[in-house]
């Protein structure tokens, strides 16, 4: 199974990250979970959300303790909070133009550890800095997920959230972020 755990604050999308990573994973043919963590007070407040996916079906139930990787779109909150927990052959990708040997060393970092300017990045495709799409391109190549599903989760998802319009910038974006990383 792979567990996927998304860190940021209300509004930058972390909720639908982890729904678009599970829409992508089951076009792919898996069994998914997708949900999200948060207090009343959403937008700028701190949001985790959560993703496991398999080739069977998904029983465990509850928060991903011991997430396969971490994705982070405020490099701001609390990383001691973030990180923790991260399996040995586990991944991070920051929203960052920082360099990954920063975090690495900062907070003690043994596992791969990759930034993305995912912000600029939807700035230019998006016109708004929202970069939850653009860490997605990024992520579902470490993953081994094909674009082209992700490409149809974004599809659908927009379109089941009358955003029809926003289709074309953010798989402009994805295209983008999955050559960024290599």
């Amino acid at each position: 199974m792979i567990e996927v755990r998304f860190h940021g604050r209300g509004g930058m999308g972390v909720k639908m990250s982890a729904h678009l990573l599970g829409l992508t994973a089951f076009f792919s043919g898996k069994q998914t979970q997708d949900f999200a963590l948060y207090g009343a007070e959403r937008r700028g407040a701190p949001v985790t959300s959560f993703t496991r996916y398999d080739k069977k079906t998904v029983r465990e139930r509850g928060y991903i303790q011991y997430p396969n990787a971490i994705v982070i779109l405020d490099e701001t909150l609390n990383f001691d909070i973030m990180i923790h927990g991260l399996k040995k052959d586990g991944f991070i990708i920051i929203n960052s133009t920082k360099d990954p040997q920063y975090f690495k060393r900062k907070f003690k970092i043994k596992n791969p550890v990759y930034c993305i300017d995912a912000t600029n990045i939807a700035l230019k495709h998006l016109k708004k800095p929202i970069a939850n799409t653009a860490v997605l391109g990024s992520l579902i190549k470490f993953l081994g997920l094909p674009l082209k599903n992700l490409e149809k989760a974004i599809d659908s998802a927009l379109k089941e959230r009358g955003h029809p319009e926003m289709i074309k910038q953010n798989i402009e974006t994805i295209k983008e972020t999955y050559k960024v990383i290599k």
